[in-house]
């Protein structure tokens, strides 16, 4: 497994109901735990920031393929948009698709924001570029294969 871990980060805003919000969450992560801080927004409104962990490469390897080959094929398509110097991979998932039990990859703000630490020796970007797009290749064959069956 290339991917150390995924950490998971949403928001749950005055308008919404926090319990479907961490309904969402859990869904896309699949984590035991998700942990709540309050904050503010800019107009003093209440938000509630939800984050999960996991770091189970079994775990993490079927939330990718749960995103079937088109989704996997953007985000080889955009990985260099997608990967920091620190090596960490991002992107984000639509929340109200997940709260219906969909993965839909979302550039909006309604959105639970997915950062994987890529995991590569020596330690670089373009290391850890060469390790996502092996993984996600490989992926995105085993989701084409398996919808040839």
């Amino acid at each position: 497994m290339d991917i150390a871990n995924l950490s998971f980060r949403t928001f749950a805003h005055g308008t919404e109901d926090p319990a479907k919000v961490e309904r969402a969450l859990r869904f896309v992560s699949g984590a035991e735990t998700v942990t709540r801080s309050s904050s503010t927004g800019y107009y003093g409104n209440p938000i509630i920031v939800m984050e999960a962990k996991i770091s189970d490469s079994k775990h993490i390897k079927a939330l990718l393929r749960s995103l079937g080959p088109r989704s996997l094929t953007v985000l080889l398509d955009t990985l260099d948009l997608r990967m920091d110097d620190d090596s960490f991979f991002y992107f984000r998932l639509d929340k109200q698709e997940a709260f219906q039990e969909r993965y839909v990859l979302a550039n909006g703000e309604d959105v639970i924001a997915v950062k994987g630490k890529v995991k590569s020796y020596p330690q670089s970007r373009e290391n850890a570029m060469t390790s996502m797009e092996h993984l996600l290749g490989s992926e995105i064959e085993r989701a084409t294969k398996g919808t040839n069956r």
